[in-house]
């Protein structure tokens, strides 16, 4: 046994000398970690706090959205029911004024219709009676006629 007293005797001055010796950096370390850790976990609780934050903002600019959205569509709604309402009172516009052009030609085909009926009335009744007149002319009416009208013209030239 005493040979290994003196080994061991020598092994816990070697571990207490190095414990010693080591006390200083790992204590330390130690330190230098617990307080990365403890910067770590403020800078996750910042982090965490900066995240609810926008996360606030965005749920509140969602919501504005959502009521701007709303009131682009009310306003449109509002948009297009005026262009119907116009585009009805346009119409109601045009048709009246279409009905007063188409009232407007009727008389004036009426009128040039029965003008042009006249005028072929007057033809047909002309020669008409351009033809019984030939056709009641004999002869001797005829001659009679052209004597008559060879003696006027015989007068009128002083022959």
């Amino acid at each position: 046994m005493d040979k290994l007293l003196l080994p061991a005797i020598h092994l816990f001055a070697l571990l207490g000398f190095l414990f010693y010796k080591a006390k200083g950096p790992f204590i330390d370390f130690v330190r230098g970690r617990r307080t990365s850790i403890f910067d770590g976990l403020n800078k996750s609780k910042t982090q965490v706090q900066d995240a609810a934050r926008r996360r606030a903002e965005i749920e509140r600019k969602l919501s504005l959205l959502d009521s701007m959205k709303t009131q682009i569509l009310a306003e449109w709604a509002e948009k297009a029911q005026a262009q119907t309402k116009s585009i009805k009172e346009g119409s109601v516009r045009v048709t009246a004024q279409m009905r007063a052009e188409a009232e407007t030609n009727k008389k004036a085909l009426i009128e040039s219709t029965r003008k042009a009926i006249e005028a072929g009335f007057r033809k047909t009744v002309v020669a008409q009676a351009e033809e019984k007149i030939l056709r009641a002319l004999n002869p001797e009416l005829h001659a009679k006629i052209n004597s008559s009208l060879a003696s006027k013209i015989t007068e009128g030239l002083g022959l």
